[in-house]
């Protein structure tokens, strides 16, 4: 009916649902009432703008991005109202049918709201869509939404999980099945982008693999790798219950310049076999200053990385500079990167 206007409230209910978590849209599918999705136009977008199905409790709050989704509508003829510190107005949706995906562009001004495009479809999808805290529910789509919601990350019941290996959808939307998650630090930094901690050429390096069991089965055949060998002990143990987290380290000698290492966890389990894997940097720094007069160091305080900035001393103070390690994570010559 208006294919670039349903082009664009496809683009925009994807935006929504992503950045709003489907603010206003129910826990589960319908179940016979009709699901109006809009969105709102007007000469100034402002924050506080709510939409309501007038003689019911249904109403949901209008995004700065003008979209809003009402579901469990009655049947027959809705009336709409707009409503924030400047506008109440009402616009009226005639003939809603039980089960109908209704999308409809409103333009709002003071008192007015006409509709100015709306599309119908008696088909529905039940997908499971993904909040933005990760968690998944049940929410009723039009067809014509349902591309939009899948390029989202959403999927069928029975479907399998968007960005895992063996998951898929029970009927309440949770992912079932196995899954594992590696995490990598050096030298107690989470360090997956360069540089990573500052560490004194010839001081140690300890790396952490922290495993976990992500899935709702057992897994065996635990094991962990480094692509740059190094020795990583897991204490022998190669079995993980579910949610039971391995914690597991590796050792070395920090060498000059930018290193990176990659660690790697793999798994079976009655569903198959699982892996993840996780970066790790930190940048091999020298101790020794220029004989006399100013330098410019990275100063790093103490235990905190982030907090890392450039200064300038003269060379007499950089014998404290260096005595403020801590974890191995030390100041450095240099601006920092």
């Amino acid at each position: 009916m208006f294919t670039a206007s349903r082009a664009r409230f496809a683009a925009l209910c994807l935006a929504f649902a992503a950045l709003t978590g489907c603010t206003g849209s129910p826990t589960s599918p319908s179940g016979g009432g009709a699901t109006i999705a809009g969105t709102v136009t007007r000469s100034t977008q402002s924050p506080g703008l709510t939409v309501a199905v007038v003689g019911t409790d249904l109403s949901a709050v209008v995004e700065t991005s003008g979209s809003f989704l009402i579901d469990r509508v009655p049947a027959g003829d809705v009336q709409l109202k707009f409503k924030d510190a400047g506008t109440d107005a009402t616009a009226r949706v005639s003939n809603v049918a039980p089960n109908e995906f209704i999308e409809i562009q409103v333009q709002v001004s003071g008192s007015s709201a006409t509709i100015v495009n709306e599309s119908r479809s008696g088909a529905k999808a039940s997908l499971c869509h993904r909040e933005g805290n990760g968690e998944y529910h049940l929410i009723d789509v039009s067809v014509n939404a349902e591309p939009a919601h899948r390029a989202h990350g959403d999927a069928k019941v029975g479907e399998p999980v968007p960005g895992t290996q063996k998951q898929v959808f029970d009927a309440n939307c949770r992912p079932i099945g196995p899954a594992v998650k590696i995490k990598k630090s050096t030298n107690g930094e989470d360090a997956d982008n360069a540089p990573g901690p500052s560490i004194l050429v010839g001081s140690a390096v300890t790396w952490r693999y922290v495993v976990t069991n992500t899935g709702t089965v057992s897994l065996t055949g635990v094991a962990v790798v480094d692509d740059k060998g190094v020795v990583v002990n897991c204490g022998g143990q190669t079995t993980l219950a579910v949610g039971q987290v391995l914690t597991c380290t590796g050792t070395g000698v920090a060498t000059l310049g930018q290193y990176s290492n990659i660690g790697k966890v793999t798994a079976s389990s009655a569903s198959g076999a699982v892996d993840n894997s996780d970066p790790s940097h930190y940048l091999g720094v020298t101790s020794t200053p220029p004989p006399t007069g100013e330098m410019t160091i990275c100063h790093i305080p103490p235990g905190n990385f982030s907090a890392r900035h450039t200064i300038t001393i003269d060379s007499s103070a950089w014998p404290a500079h260096q005595r403020h390690c801590a974890q191995g994570t030390c100041d450095y010559i240099g601006p920092c990167k």
